[in-house]
C-alpha cells in the first residue's frame, strides 16, 4: 500500500480487497445493540442505521449482522466472534483484544426519572437510585458525586435497568436524555467504534468514512434528538380533540411589543430577537405548527385592540388583576427580574410605569401613588426617563438604557413570571400551550438565555454603527471637537455596560468569546471555578445574599488575578486564564482569602477548582471543556 498515495486508489484497492474477502461465505459479523433508543429513527435515520451504512454501503462489506444486548456485545467482539461494534465507551473496555475508532459522540453520565420529580441533588435524599449490575466506573462516578453533595442515598444494582426507568436509575446521555427529570453527575466518555483486531486494516478506512460523511450525520442526530422527545411528550400529552384541533389549523397567530428589551424588532431584516421571541420560536418546533407574527408597525395599544377583538391567538402580557378578570394566562414559561432603575445625579423622585403592566403592579406595591406617573406605552415611558420627566422607572433591564446619556443605576426588584394570554374563548389553545410549555426544560431556557444575550449584543452593535453613520456628516460640519469627545466617552461606558458583569465587574461571556477567538495559539492554564453550596444560599437567604456573595467572590479574584483574564460566565461560574507558573501559590491564595472572608464564611461558601495546561495547538474553548471537566471532578 506504500506505493498507492493517491487516496481514492487506496480506496479502490481496498473496496476491490475487502469485496473479494467478504464474497460468498467469507461473512463480516457486524454487532448491533439492539434497544429501541438505538433503533429509533428521527428524520428517517437512526444510530444504527447509520452504523449499518458504514459497513454495508460505504465499506462494501458482506455484513451478517448479530444482534445482543450491551454486555453481550462487548464480550462478543473481545473474543471475536464479530468483527465490530458500533457503539463502545472508551473508557469501558479492556483493549487487549480489540481497536477503537475515532470518537463519534461523546457521553455525559445523567440521575434521571420518567416519572419522580428531580430538580436538585437534594431530591435524592434518602432515595434509591437503580444502576447497571457491574458498571463499575458509572457507578464510581455516582458515589462520588453523591458524597461531594452530602447526599445519602441507597444505590441499587440490577440486571436490566428499564424495569425501573419511573424510579431514580443511572444511565448515559442517550439513553437518559429523553426524561425531563434528570441530573448531570459527571462526563462518562468518548463513544467509539469497536473493532477486533483481526481487522485492523479496517480501522483506517473507518476514521475515514467517519471523517467524510458519518460525523456529520451523528452530529445532526444528536442535535434534534432532544427535540423529538419533546415533541413526543407533547403529543403524548394531548387528548384527542386537541389533537383535531391542531391538525386543522395551518399557524397560530401572535405579536410582540418591538421596542423593549424582551423583544425587538429589527425592520431590516423583518424579525424578532428577544427572549419573548425565542420563548415563541420554541414552543413552535415543540407543537410542530408555525407561529406567524401579525407586525405592520402598529402602536402596541393597536395590536392589543386587535387581539380583544379576536384577530390574535395570543399575546404575552403581564398578569395583571384587571386581566386576569378579562383574559385566561398560560403556565410561566420563565421568570425575568424587574429592575428599578434611576439616575445618579437626577433630582427627580418621580416613578415611571408602564399603564396596565406588571411595573404598574409593582409600583403600587412599594411606591405611593402621588410619585408615579402612568405612561401607555414603553417608548413614552423610556423617553420620560431619557428626558429626566422622571427620575426612576420600573422595567425589564434594558442593557442598551435607550440612549438615556446618563449615568444610572439598578436595583433589582422581584422576578416575574413570562406568561401567553388568549382570550377566554381560546381555552384549549391555551391548554395545548401549558402542555408544550411543560416539557421546555432548564437546559433550553439556558440556552435562550444565553443565545439572546449574543443577539442584543450584535443588536446594540448595529445601533451604534448606524448612529456612527448618520453623525458623521454633522461633526464634519459643525467641527465640534467637544461633542466627539462627549460621544466617545458615552461609547466607552456603553461598551463597559455591554461588557462587564456589573455584580461583580467582571468581564463576562461576551469578553470570554471575544479572548478565546484572539488567543488560541496562547499557552498558558485554563482554570474553572465554581461555587459550592451557592444555590442554598440563594433559597434560603434570597437572591440579594447571593448577589453579596457573588459580588465578594468577584472582589476576591481581582485580589489574585487579572481582570482582563478572568470572567464571570454566567450564576456562579468563573472562567479563567494564567500563563505563569506560579498557579498552585495563586489558588492557594485565592482559598486563604475565601477562608479568612467574612461573606464566605457566613453562607459557608467554599471554592470547586478544576484548571488544565492548554497546548499551543488546543484551542481555548477545549481547554476550558476539559478544566470544567476536572472541576466536577474537584466537586
Amino acid at each position: 500500500m506504500k506505493f498507492f498515495k493517491n487516496k481514492s486508489i487506496k480506496l479502490l484497492l481496498f473496496l476491490l480487497i475487502a469485496t473479494t474477502i467478504f464474497s460468498n461465505d467469507n461473512t463480516f459479523y457486524l454487532g448491533i445493540q439492539s434497544y429501541p433508543e438505538t433503533e429509533m429513527k428521527i428524520n428517517g435515520v437512526s444510530i444504527n442505521s447509520i452504523i449499518r451504512d458504514l459497513f454495508k454501503n460505504e465499506l462494501k462489506l458482506n455484513v451478517t449482522e448479530v444482534h445482543s444486548t450491551w454486555r453481550d456485545s462487548h464480550n462478543q467482539l473481545e473474543d471475536g466472534k464479530i468483527g465490530a461494534l458500533g457503539l463502545v465507551t472508551k473508557n469501558n473496555v479492556r483493549k487487549d483484544n480489540i481497536l477503537l475508532s475515532k470518537p463519534i459522540f461523546s457521553e455525559n453520565l445523567y440521575i434521571a426519572s420518567d416519572k419522580k420529580l428531580l430538580k436538585s441533588p437534594y431530591d435524592l435524599i434518602n432515595q434509591t437510585i437503580y444502576v447497571f449490575k457491574g458498571d463499575e466506573i458509572p457507578i464510581k462516578h455516582l458515589k462520588e458525586y453523591l458524597d461531594q453533595n452530602n447526599i445519602n442515598a441507597k444505590i441499587v444494582e440490577v440486571d436490566n435497568i428499564d424495569d425501573y426507568k419511573n424510579d431514580f436509575y443511572l444511565d448515559s446521555e442517550f439513553i437518559a436524555i429523553k426524561s425531563q427529570n434528570k441530573l448531570l453527575v459527571s462526563f462518562l466518555a468518548p463513544v467509539c467504534i469497536g473493532v477486533n483486531k483481526k481487522y485492523e486494516y479496517l480501522l483506517p478506512y473507518i476514521n475515514n468514512a467517519l471523517n467524510k460523511k458519518y460525523n456529520q450525520k451523528i452530529s445532526d442526530y444528536f442535535k434534534n434528538l432532544p427535540l423529538h422527545y419533546q415533541r413526543q411528550r407533547f403529543q403524548n400529552s394531548l387528548t384527542k380533540e386537541e389533537k383535531e384541533f391542531l391538525a386543522q389549523k395551518k399557524f397560530i397567530t401572535t405579536s410582540l411589543e418591538d421596542d423593549i428589551s424582551l423583544s425587538i424588532y429589527i425592520k431590516n431584516q423583518d424579525k424578532f430577537i428577544g427572549i419573548l421571541p425565542q420563548y415563541v420560536n420554541k414552543l413552535a418546533t415543540i407543537i410542530n405548527l408555525p407561529i406567524k407574527y401579525i407586525y405592520n408597525g402598529e402602536e402596541w395599544l393597536y395590536i392589543q385592540d386587535k387581539f380583544k377583538q379576536e384577530k390574535i391567538d395570543f399575546l404575552t402580557l403581564s398578569t395583571t388583576n384587571e386581566r386576569k378578570s378579562n383574559y385566561i394566562f398560560s403556565e410561566a414559561i420563565d421568570y425575568i427580574p424587574m429592575h428599578l432603575l434611576n439616575h445618579i445625579d437626577s433630582g427627580n423622585y418621580n416613578v415611571g410605569v408602564l399603564k396596565d403592566g406588571k411595573s404598574q403592579d409593582i409600583g403600587n406595591e412599594y411606591f405611593i401613588n402621588k410619585d408615579m406617573k402612568i405612561y401607555d406605552s414603553t417608548t413614552e415611558l423610556f423617553n420620560a426617563f431619557k428626558k429626566d420627566e422622571v427620575g426612576y422607572i420600573i422595567s425589564p433591564y434594558n442593557i442598551y438604557d435607550r440612549d438615556c446619556n446618563k449615568e444610572h443605576k439598578d436595583i433589582k426588584i422581584k422576578d416575574i413570571p413570562v406568561n401567553f394570554t388568549f382570550s377566554k374563548n381560546q381555552e384549549m389553545l391555551r391548554n395545548i400551550f401549558n402542555k408544550a410549555i411543560a416539557v421546555v426544560g432548564d437546559f433550553d431556557k439556558s440556552e435562550i438565555r444565553s443565545s439572546v444575550e449574543t443577539d442584543q449584543k450584535e443588536y446594540v452593535i448595529g445601533l451604534i454603527e448606524e448612529s456612527e453613520q448618520k453623525k458623521k456628516i454633522w461633526y464634519i460640519i459643525s467641527l465640534v471637537f467637544g461633542l466627539l469627545i462627549c460621544k466617545i466617552i458615552f461609547q466607552r461606558k456603553l461598551t463597559k455596560a455591554l461588557t462587564y458583569d456589573q455584580l461583580t465587574n467582571l468581564p463576562n461571556r461576551y469578553l470570554y468569546n471575544e479572548f478565546c477567538k484572539k488567543n488560541d495559539n496562547t499557552k498558558g492554564t485554563v482554570i474553572v471555578i465554581d461555587l459550592d453550596n451557592f444555590k442554598k444560599t440563594n433559597d434560603n437567604y434570597g437572591h440579594s445574599k447571593g448577589d453579596l456573595v457573588l459580588s465578594e467572590v468577584g472582589k476576591l479574584l481581582l485580589e489574585v488575578f487579572s481582570k482582563e483574564h478572568t470572567f464571570r460566565i454566567s450564576g456562579d461560574e468563573f472562567y479563567l486564564f494564567y500563563e505563569n507558573k506560579d498557579l498552585l501559590e495563586r489558588l492557594e491564595k485565592l482559598v486563604t482569602l475565601g477562608k479568612n472572608s467574612t461573606i464566605i464564611n457566613q453562607y459557608n461558601i467554599s471554592f470547586s477548582i478544576g484548571y488544565y495546561i492548554k497546548n499551543i495547538d488546543e484551542t481555548l474553548e477545549l481547554a476550558f471543556e476539559k478544566a470544567d471537566i476536572s472541576m466536577y471532578d474537584a466537586k
